[in-house]
């Protein structure tokens, strides 16, 4: 019974430790995905892409697309470093105002840092010894 106990504990530790791992940066908190329309472009070349570029300089910012002909613009970022608005500003600072954004959408994903993992699995860990005690 301990050892069917003991793999019981493993397993569900390892589960619950790999779905709350970051990909191996466990000091993100939490990352976010922000979708945008944008009126004001008018070529790919020059807009866009320093649309694109701006944004991507900005600290945290992980990925940068904008898309020149749905006039939509996708950013994913750590928002531990920066934000949506911080995002919206940069955009805003360009070209003296020349692009303005219609739509924002914003997803952000929690994620556990080593320390709450370690918490999760302990009271897994508890709840289980709970459950198997008689």
């Amino acid at each position: 019974m301990k050892k069917v106990l003991f793999f019981v504990l493993a397993f569900v530790g390892m589960q619950v430790y790999y779905s709350c791992s970051s990909g191996g940066n466990d000091n993100v908190v939490s990352t976010a995905e922000m979708n945008i329309t944008l009126d004001g472009m008018t070529c790919a070349e020059g807009c866009a892409k320093t649309i694109e570029k701006t944004v991507a300089e900005l600290e945290g910012v992980t990925y940068s697309n904008v898309n020149f002909e749905e006039k939509t613009a996708t950013f994913k970022f750590d928002d531990t470093k920066t934000n949506e608005k911080d995002i919206l500003a940069a955009i805003a600072a360009l070209n003296e105002g020349q692009y303005k954004v219609t739509h924002v959408e914003v997803k952000i994903e929690k994620k556990a840092t080593e320390g709450e993992q370690d918490t999760k699995v302990e009271a897994v860990e508890e709840e289980l010894m709970k459950d198997t005690a008689v």
